[in-house]
């Protein structure tokens, strides 16, 4: 019988596919991504549609950064671009 080993690591081997990097984030970093934005710049932002919607965890807001990232992208918001 063959026995499987669980890695602790998170280091793709050749054979598996990469992982996202993704990660969520704070208002504060998005307002930072965004160039330093104001948090009431941020709330209209979203408002708008610029910038997506937050999640909502235990009555705190994170975004996906990558979400973030692709949003000011799509608007031409320079600073966001290659990060």
């Amino acid at each position: 019988m063959q026995t499987q080993t669980h890695r602790t690591d998170s280091t793709p081997t050749p054979n598996e596919p990469q992982i996202d990097n993704d990660r969520l984030i704070t208002a504060d970093e998005v307002r930072r991504l965004a160039g330093g934005i104001s948090d009431m710049t941020l709330w209209r932002w979203i408002k708008l549609g610029i910038t997506p919607s937050p999640l909502v965890i235990e009555r705190r807001r994170y975004w996906w950064r990558s979400a973030v990232v692709a949003s000011l992208t799509r608007v031409g918001r320079g600073d966001a671009e290659g990060l």
